[in-house]
């Protein structure tokens, strides 16, 4: 079993950690903020819609999703939206492919507000704008890119589904990967294909293979398990000390832990 080892304790509710240029950058979700974690944590900018996922595109520009006011933004030295999305629920986690086309999450509902209902998943370039690319998504969640294929959270259906990606960007519903635990959250790959599993509602990280298989788990400590990122050798996973009852109004701690040749 795997020690969590501490990084950062310094941040609300870190999600979406992207490693690039050295450091971490972090949708620091609850204090509606971007950060970046290295030896030290620093305030990119403040985000009053509440960041969401985000992707790095080819130019080095940081596009990022905010969550409430349901938009696509940029940061490249200013923060600036380039895309109204007609989202059902809120925005949530993204990836952005090598070429610039992004994927990102719409929930469908709010957790702890509303019913359940499926999310979509939405495709995005800056040529076209967002075009919904699946429907009947269960809360989407945590995504990574694998050939042409997209592995994606479905964190109220308790399972990760693999959709093949076709030439336009739209995507078709292909198989289950795993039915690893309650809630899958956030998503990373390894280098060898395999993939790390933030299990929200089961407080681990869950290494799964290729083929779905569970090879090892990292517990938390009583932390959720929120999302996870690899970066030069190490993977990097958010964790935070709270309840849903208290997320609601903001309060939690957040933690950022590194764990090195993983």
């Amino acid at each position: 079993m795997k020690a969590l080892e501490v990084l950062a304790d310094d941040l609300v509710y870190p999600e979406s950690p992207r490693w690039h240029d050295g450091r971490l950058w972090i949708s620091d979700v609850h204090a509606y903020r971007l950060v970046t974690v290295g030896a030290t944590t620093d305030v990119v900018c403040e985000v009053p819609g509440r960041p969401a996922g985000s992707g790095f595109l080819p130019d080095g520009s940081l596009l990022l999703a905010t969550a409430l006011d349901r938009r696509l933004n940029v940061w490249d030295g200013e923060f600036r939206p380039v895309a109204e999305v007609p989202a059902t629920g809120l925005l949530n986690d993204m990836v952005v492919g090598p070429d610039g086309r992004a994927w990102f999450g719409d929930t469908g509902f709010r957790l702890g507000v509303e019913e359940p209902r499926p999310g979509r998943i939405f495709t995005w370039t800056a040529a076209e704008g967002p075009e919904v690319a699946a429907e009947d998504v269960w809360f989407p969640n945590g995504m990574v890119i694998t050939g042409n294929e997209l592995v994606v959270n479905e964190s109220t259906a308790d399972r990760t589904s693999v959709f093949r990606i076709q030439s336009d960007g739209m995507l078709h519903r292909d198989r289950v990967l795993v039915e690893a635990g309650p809630f899958p959250d956030g998503l990373a790959m390894d280098a060898d294909g395999s993939y790390w599993i933030a299990l929200f509602g089961g407080g681990k990280f869950v290494h799964v293979s290729v083929g779905g298989d569970v090879l090892e788990e990292i517990d938390t400590g009583g932390r959720i398990a929120v999302a996870c990122a690899f970066g030069e050798g190490s993977l990097y996973l958010c964790t935070a000390e709270t309840t849903m009852a208290d997320l609601r109004e903001g309060r939690s701690r957040g933690y950022i832990h590194q764990l090195s040749n993983v």
